[in-house]
């Protein structure tokens, strides 16, 4: 029975794998697919651990007990050590207990083996909020370890019963297809799932399995060769050459492909000339502490861009801090990961399930009972009014209703929008009930507009976004609509602190070749033009808020509480500038103008003058100890309360006055 061979150039595609993931999260140009390293990891691993299995079956050596020691010795160390490093820190610098206890209920599923679970659950992985989450990267070790809970049962059971190595790797290819073609399927409908579940993801780590169980590999060296290299290409083509697409889906198989490729091209290879990659030193070294990179560089990348406000990482930051991650990486394989592995103590029999469970107990016990260690200088009793009135259940309908019906069949007004809508439902409810009218709050996309990445499903129903609000038009004589959305998100996907992204812009329906800002101009145009054909008498757009550099009421709690800031000096750090905010939102807002010149019935709101601090040419983000938002772009009652004249000018100007 052959022993395993060490192949070093599996470790430089691990090196490959992690700096591509690594230089992703650090905003490195080019490397806009980079998060297509985690699939490559999928592919090494499910190659690795089915070759120590089938090897293991073969020799009649395999022991299950055996198996989950080694893997508690490979994981649970480095990951301890991580996952105490992020809670400390975070139990060092929170200011209340709601944020500490995001942090730690992840962490307890992390020790659990169901990251993947929770994050799923909990957010969406390319969404701006994710990059507040320290162990979010632990989702794909929740992947693989659930993998290596089914896959040993799995062989040793096809092993036992069928006696046959055909028989097993048809059964592999069957459960690769169907994995597959669920994830093909599903990517169109529940694109979380997909990214974040192993069932759609197994088909990852069994391309990895097939190719340990067939032990393919070209013949030739010249084959060998080309593999090889085709490999490469496909790895290198996926991280430079993609950015916001529907990921994963088909858009994972070249990368796998890619990886397994090179994998089969490199087994019994001769010296080539690809041999200055495949056996590079440096990169050899990053492949075997690519683990301790993997899980060091996300809570660095994350402290750095969210404490204790959100800010943009630069190119040379975002090298500085790849660089220090590599040198923790360092010390965490030298001194955690190395010793653990190889030292006799930790391989005698039981040694790694009393490590388990010594590591994980105390964690568990700690997440699950630790109080936050600071009390924030701002007002708590404030803070915690501004929550209630941003996140009473009326302000998160998405269809909530407002005042009583004075004339049959008849609707004052109806608010439509997204989150930037729902926030304004507080301020709708008292105009409503102060004024005598009667309206409707409805949550919807924008009308025959899609992200170009969006699902199949997504684009197909674009052109009917808005049929709850046709439906109103059947049912009631609408007067007044009312608009309020975050443009920016919808038309480029983008907020301030993801600017530099690879972003994926907005397209119409009816003709996706046009720009961005004439989508957006087609699209609104639309809604308009079917509110006149029912006979609207007024239009209101609301000029989207200014947004923040930071989530505001934990941000400037921080730097209140810890750094001993005032108002003016938060509101300097937080604050977006004049200057900033229009080269952000300059053509969106172009747009909506000219749709007030293009409509006579069309009226702008413009939210921005009661925002604005002329002395440092900012727009607030709070003043006199009253903050005006709940997290980076939302409104809390406070400041919803601030543009409370503009709307309510509105109101008395074109509602009341025609409303009979």
């Amino acid at each position: 029975m052959q022993k395993k061979e060490y192949r070093p150039d599996i470790d430089v595609l691990r090196a490959i794998a992690v700096l591509a993931v690594v230089f992703y999260h650090a905003h490195i140009p080019y490397f806009h697919g980079g998060y297509v390293g985690v699939s490559i990891f999928f592919v090494i691993s499910g190659y690795l651990i089915t070759g120590i299995i089938k090897r293991k079956l073969e020799n009649n050596t395999f022991s299950f007990i055996e198996f989950y020691e080694n893997r508690i010795r490979r994981i649970l160390p480095a990951l301890t050590v991580v996952v105490l490093c992020t809670v400390f820190i975070s139990w060092l610098t929170a200011i209340n207990l709601t944020e500490m206890q995001q942090l730690f209920s992840s962490a307890k599923r992390v020790l659990l083996t169901i990251p993947n679970i929770y994050f799923y659950q909990n957010t969406n992985y390319f969404d701006p909020a994710a990059e507040t989450l320290p162990l979010l990267h632990t989702w794909s070790l929740g992947v693989e370890e659930q993998f290596y809970f089914v896959m040993p049962a799995l062989l040793f059971f096809l092993f036992k019963a069928l006696k046959g190595k055909i028989q097993i790797i048809h059964i592999l290819w069957g459960l690769f297809a169907l994995s597959f073609i669920s994830s093909l399927i599903l990517i169109q409908y529940y694109q979380k799932f997909t990214f974040y579940m192993l069932p759609t993801r197994a088909w990852e780590l069994l391309m990895g399995s097939l190719l340990a169980y067939t032990n393919w590999t070209p013949k030739s060296q010249r084959n060998k060769l080309l593999c090889r290299m085709i490999g490469l290409i496909l790895i290198g083509y996926s991280i430079f050459f993609y950015g916001n697409i529907l990921f994963p889906g088909i858009w994972a198989l070249p990368p796998c492909l890619g990886a397994c490729l090179y994998i089969a091209g490199g087994k019994n290879a001769q010296v080539s000339i690809l041999n200055c990659i495949t056996h590079n030193k440096l990169l050899v070294f990053i492949g075997l502490i690519s683990y301790s990179i993997y899980l060091w560089h996300w809570p660095i990348f994350v402290y750095y861009q969210n404490f204790p406000f959100r800010r943009e990482m630069p190119l040379t930051m975002g090298l500085a801090l790849s660089g220090l991650t590599i040198v923790i990486a360092s010390f965490s394989w030298k001194f955690i990961e190395t010793p653990i592995r190889h030292n006799p103590f930790f391989k005698k029999k039981y040694v790694a399930w009393i490590m388990a469970l010594l590591l994980i107990a105390p964690l568990l016990t700690f997440v699950s009972q630790v109080k936050a260690p600071h009390t924030p200088e701002l007002s708590t009793q404030y803070i915690s009014n501004s929550k209630q009135e941003t996140t009473t259940s009326e302000t998160i309908n998405d269809k909530a209703t407002f005042g009583k019906p004075s004339t049959p069949n008849t609707l004052d007004f109806v608010l439509i929008g997204d989150s930037h809508s729902a926030m304004l439902s507080p301020l709708f409810r008292e105009l409503s009930e102060q004024y005598g009218l009667y309206g409707k709050i409805i949550k919807m996309r924008l009308k025959s507009a899609y992200n170009a990445n969006a699902p199949l499903p997504e684009i197909n129903n674009s052109i009917n976004n808005q049929k709850e609000l046709t439906d109103l038009y059947k049912q009631y004589h609408v007067k007044n609509l009312f608009i309020s959305y975050r443009l920016i998100w919808h038309v480029t996907g983008t907020d301030i602190i993801k600017s530099k992204s690879h972003i994926s812009y907005i397209k119409y329906y009816y003709n996706p070749d046009l720009p961005p800002m004439d989508a957006l101009y087609h699209s609104l145009k639309e809604t308009i033009e079917d509110a006149n054909k029912n006979n609207v008498q007024n239009i209101f757009i609301q000029i989207p808020v200014p947004e923040t550099k930071g989530f505001v009421l934990e941000s400037a709690s921080k730097l209140s509480s810890l750094f001993k800031k005032n108002n003016k000096e938060i509101n300097k750090i937080l604050a977006e500038t004049y200057t900033e905010y229009d080269k952000r939102m300059g053509k969106i807002n172009a747009v909506l103008y000219q749709l007030e010149k293009d409509f006579p019935n069309v009226h702008i709101l413009n939210v921005l003058p009661y925002f604005k601090n002329d002395e440092e040419q900012l727009y607030n983000v709070m003043n006199d100890n009253i903050i005006y938002y709940i997290d980076d772009d939302h409104l809390c009652y406070e400041g919803v309360n601030l543009i409370r004249p503009l709307y309510e000018n509105a109101f008395k100007k074109y509602l009341v006055q025609n409303k009979n």
